[in-house]
């Protein structure tokens, strides 16, 4: 999918096109390393990722719209690809707001739409070839399934998305990130009873 958001700014046939194929790709990166909800993506501003003095946070505290009810906060990490990412992009469009959206609109202030978002998502992944059923939730389903694999102790990484995620459980995580699904697949491939026989 990086490739299409590159090919999509490489392509672009002015700058307010292309500034939307930065902002697109930005947003794609900013997704699939953060494990925010959309509706909590949508919504970071400049502020969240810079002090006043212009230099990258660590991390920032925020309240997702889902648990704002049981006053839960996660903390936001930045590693270096998500801190790559914006410094690109705010080299080629400076940040006139620090408390403006990251992920503006084309239309006024506001931030991008949660559809909009999910547009973006879908045809970016049928121009990429990806059959599997995509939308904005994939962002934070990347985010979790790349954890678990690349993780040495695959059950620690299970029970640290559990957290997370904010899930009840650990069977939820698998089942939220496919592994459920690989395990099941695996079950039915590995089993050929009566091959011997035939």
């Amino acid at each position: 999918m990086i490739d299409v958001f590159n090919n999509r700014i490489e392509n672009a046939t002015n700058d307010n096109q292309r500034q939307i194929a930065c902002r697109n790709k930005m947003l794609f990166l900013i997704g699939i390393n953060l494990s925010l909800r959309i509706s909590d993506l949508v919504t970071l501003k400049w502020n969240f990722f810079f002090k006043d003095d212009m230099m990258f946070r660590d991390s920032y505290k925020i309240q997702p719209k889902k648990t704002k009810k049981t006053g839960k906060f996660v903390t936001l990490y930045f590693n270096e690809v998500v801190k790559k990412t914006i410094l690109e992009y705010i080299e080629q469009y400076p940040i006139e707001d620090m408390d403006g959206y990251v992920f503006k609109s084309r239309e006024g202030t506001g931030a991008v739409l949660e559809r909009s978002v999910w547009k973006i998502i879908v045809d970016a992944a049928k121009e990429a070839g990806i059959e599997h059923n995509v939308g904005t939730h994939s962002l934070r389903k990347t985010f979790g399934y790349h954890v678990w694999h690349n993780a040495d102790d695959k059950e620690k990484a299970l029970v640290m998305l559990m957290v997370i995620f904010n899930h009840a459980s650990v069977a939820t995580t698998k089942k939220y990130i496919g592994i459920m699904n690989e395990e099941v697949e695996d079950i039915f491939n590995g089993l050929n009873l009566g091959l011997d026989m035939m």
